[in-house]
């Protein structure tokens, strides 16, 4: 099985280049880059999607980045990275901290205790996400902000029927002449309107059932 030493890549501005990042390329087997967000989870940015798949296949005995951001666009994300790599035997390499996840073939406890680092922040940020989320619906509902379906969206049939556009709509179904497409056409609406109006006018009775 052939594996790479392969360097990733990431710049974010189409104007940049990523060109201090790639002073070293003659040091790699491979070279991934691509210009993309950092906003971008790792897995789904198209290159980097590719590398993955290439770790998972063990096809990669080393990964080299510039820094840890690289690896994710959150601590979340890094982390899973770098679990990724752990599970495949990909030793990490992050150069602008000159550390490497192995050495010698043995795990290195220094990037160990970064790996933790950055487990524990992923979890603060989490709880503090969650925390935000809480606090934030808690003072809308205080400002009288109501949450789930909207007012009057459970409107009555009734109600709904007594719509200009719900009687035009009526007005040529009644007629029996045109198709529920037609009718779409005529009264500007949609085809799903159409049925609903049709449903509720022969529920009350307004139109004729049609079999």
């Amino acid at each position: 099985m052939i594996q790479l030493k392969v360097k990733y890549v990431r710049y974010s501005a189409v104007s940049q280049t990523g060109s201090r990042q790639l002073l070293d390329t003659n040091k790699y087997d491979l070279v991934v880059k691509e210009q993309c967000s950092g906003t971008i989870a790792f897995a789904k940015r198209p290159k980097a999607g590719e590398l993955l798949k290439m770790i998972h296949s063990k096809n990669v005995s080393d990964l080299y980045v510039q820094e840890f951001s690289r690896l994710g666009r959150d601590s979340f994300d890094t982390l899973s990275t770098l679990n990724a790599c752990q599970q495949n035997d990909v030793n990490v390499h992050i150069l602008d901290m000159n550390i490497s996840s192995k050495i010698n073939g043995k795990a290195n406890p220094v990037f160990k205790m970064f790996s933790h680092i950055i487990s524990v922040v992923a979890e603060q940020q989490r709880e503090g996400l969650l925390e935000i989320t809480a606090m934030g619906r808690l003072s809308a509902k205080m400002r009288g902000v109501t949450f789930g379906r909207k007012p009057g969206t459970n409107e009555r049939k009734s109600d709904f029927l007594l719509k200009e556009k719900s009687k035009r709509i009526i007005k040529y179904l009644a007629l029996g002449n045109y198709t529920i497409r037609d009718v779409a056409k005529l009264t500007e609406t949609s085809t799903t309107t159409v049925l609903k109006v049709k449903r509720l006018g022969e529920e009350t009775k307004i139109l004729m059932t049609t079999k």
